[in-house]
């Protein structure tokens, strides 16, 4: 994922204000809204057992119980219903991280450009695209470890990670989510990783060291609570995440 700087309308300044807000910084909550987070949709045992693993071409990762993985149900087609919901109560959500007229600003980015269009064209180079939860997860994911250690990623890395999600998803048999769901969830990461994605970048390319540590180690925080992964124990490898 080549961090290029992206231009989406007043994020990038909302973002650094609201994610490296002492709160933020300190605490880092879930940066999911709506009750999501990544343990709704991966289970940690399986999660565990896929970075636990190994690596290399034959490694074939967690399958489900009493025999081959099943095909869980990722994919989704968009209901824009759902995505005004989903952007409405994002910002709403915003506006609890920093100011109600900050949260406005963002709505209103948001209306301007389809944040679902411009997260595609930022990992479009990966291969990830909308209408599957798994390029959604895959995106996130790999984000957060970027921001926690510095680093960047290669579309074969990600491509690997995608399949390393993809099992993880069949493995875990209970995680069965309606369509309107699957979107609802692929849309708040998206949403997640834009905002994220601006703060970093923007910190990046203004040579904020001390802004993109902060946002590092919120990365940091939010897997060790979401999923009870550390992202700095991971190596990203063209076989997926792989222990340290």
């Amino acid at each position: 994922m080549t961090l290029r700087l992206v231009r989406f309308p007043a994020l990038a300044l909302l973002a650094c204000v609201a994610l490296t807000a002492p709160a933020v910084a300190q605490d880092a909550p879930a940066a999911l809204p709506n009750n999501h987070v990544l343990s709704d949709i991966l289970d940690k045992e399986r999660v565990d057992a896929a970075i636990n693993a190994g690596h290399g071409p034959h490694t074939a990762g967690p399958t489900a119980r009493r025999g081959a993985p099943i095909r869980a149900v990722t994919t989704y087609h968009p209901s824009r219903e759902v995505s005004a919901r989903v952007r409405r109560q994002f910002a709403e959500w915003m506006s609890g991280l920093s100011r109600s007229e900050d949260g406005r600003r963002i709505a209103a980015a948001m209306n301007e450009r389809d944040p679902v269009r411009s997260w595609a064209k930022i990992v479009g180079g990966d291969g990830l695209k909308p209408g599957d939860m798994i390029d959604a997860v895959t995106s996130y994911w790999i984000l957060n470890w970027v921001m926690a250690n510095g680093a960047d990623s290669t579309r074969a890395e990600a491509q690997a990670v995608r399949r390393q999600v993809r099992r993880m998803i069949a493995a875990s048999p209970e995680r069965r989510l309606k369509e309107a769901e699957r979107q609802e969830i692929s849309e708040v990461l998206m949403l997640n990783f834009l905002i994220q994605h601006a703060a970093y970048t923007d910190a990046r390319a203004r040579g904020d060291s001390a802004t993109a540590d902060r946002l590092g180690e919120a990365a940091v925080t939010r897997f060790e609570r979401e999923m009870g992964v550390d992202l700095r124990q991971l190596r990203l490898t063209d076989f997926g995440f792989v222990r340290s």
